[in-house]
């Protein structure tokens, strides 16, 4: 095993610093895209109770008249 020397030290301390602030950063970039991604199914879901409601609303236009008419 060789002796590392003071210089080599601070430059693998430095690395490792600068990896941990990275991975802080990207963990809060994850932490955001999660939140995104949570509202954009949310909206999705608006989305598609909404058409399913017109749907039924437009059917039950076109069959109570026939069923009344009747």
């Amino acid at each position: 095993m060789t002796v590392s020397n003071p210089d080599h030290l601070d430059r693998i301390e430095e690395l490792l610093t600068g990896f941990g602030e990275d991975l802080n950063a990207l963990k809060e970039q994850t932490i955001k895209t999660n939140e995104r991604v949570e509202i954009y199914q949310k909206a999705s879901q608006q989305v598609v109770n909404l058409a399913f409601g017109l749907i039924l609303t437009a059917a039950l236009a076109i069959i109570i008249p026939v069923i009344t008419n009747s």
